[in-house]
């Protein structure tokens, strides 16, 4: 009688997957990095600027090299994500990143648990990754 709760071969080739799975992660995240931060970190005039009048109204020190070191670290950390490079050291920056907009976009100005969604999310994936690595396909893990 076997222990797992679906049959052996589905859970053999299930388990062949694995690797790959933290692709779709990986996707999904910068996906949605880019969402965020491609537009921030690429837009002239609302961009840059217009995050750094935000973080200034929220009383965050030095809100324009915030501003831009929290948009380019999103930007490339969402190029890195695709190609699977550099993965952990991008995640680690990117959870320092969101730890810091948890805390202070949102947690410090009373926001709402919705509203937090997609940092604690990205805080989430930024952990996952740290941890296990890009998975396959990536140059950090070989093709």
């Amino acid at each position: 009688m076997s222990t797992h709760p679906l049959p052996m071969n589905i859970a053999s080739t299930l388990h062949k997957l694995r690797p790959y799975a933290p692709f779709l992660l990986r996707l999904a995240f910068a996906y949605e990095l880019y969402d965020v931060a491609g537009h921030t970190a690429l837009h002239p005039t609302e961009g840059v600027p217009g995050y750094a009048e935000w973080l200034k109204s929220l009383g965050f020190p030095f809100p324009l090299v915030s501003a831009a070191l929290s948009a380019y670290a999103e930007f490339l950390g969402a190029i890195l994500m695709v190609l699977g490079f550099k993965t952990r050291w991008a995640a680690l920056a990117l959870l320092i990143n969101f730890s810091l907009a948890i805390l202070v976009a949102h947690v410090a100005i009373g926001d709402t648990y919705k509203n937090a969604m997609p940092a604690i999310n990205l805080f989430a994936m930024s952990v996952f990754l740290l941890l296990n690595g890009p998975g396959k396909p990536s140059i950090d893990e070989g093709l």
